[in-house]
This record gives structure tokens, sequence and C-alpha cells, in this order.
């Protein structure tokens, strides 16, 4: 078998292991810009754990790794995630 065809036979294996290995992480293919929130609460890196699931609603809580370790709070209607303020930033 030639170099070319051998090429050509492998080419759909390696891009259909791309597609399983780069398949999005539980969570957030149904929850839109969960990964969002997180970054813009600077928390890049993460462990999810899921509060709650129950008629279109999901909460999550997010254990921030790095230097500021952190909990965060998410929740997810239809896709649509907010950050829930601490008490810290709440204001006065």
């Amino acid at each position: 078998m030639s170099p070319r065809r051998a090429l050509a036979l492998t080419r759909p294996a390696c891009l259909a292991a791309v597609c399983v290995l780069g398949a999005p992480q539980a969570g957030f293919g149904s929850d839109g810009n969960l990964q969002a929130v997180l970054l813009e609460a600077g928390c890049p890196r993460f462990r999810l754990e899921t509060l709650f699931d129950r008629d279109g609603v999901t909460s999550y809580r997010a254990n921030c790794f790095g230097s500021a370790h952190k909990l965060v709070i998410v929740t997810c209607i239809k896709g649509v995630c907010v950050r829930e303020r601490t008490q810290e930033e709440q204001p006065e």
C-alpha cells in the first residue's frame, strides 16, 4: 500500500478521534455560557459538582484551583448561566 493511500485511510480515524476527545465535558454542552461565567469569576481551572438539576434549572458548585482557592456557585436556566453572589460581594 502506498503512503498516500495509507494516509487517506487513517485521516477519517484521526478526525473521529479528535471529535471524541474534543467533546465538551458534562455540563458544558447543555449549559451554554457556564465556562464563560466561571472564567469571568476568575476560575479557569475547576472541578464541577452538580447541586441541583430539575426542569431545565441546574446549579453547579465549582471548586476553583489556583492561588486564590474559592468556591463559585453557578445556576443555569435553559442554557443561560449566572454566578451567585457571595455575602462578601453583596452591596450594603
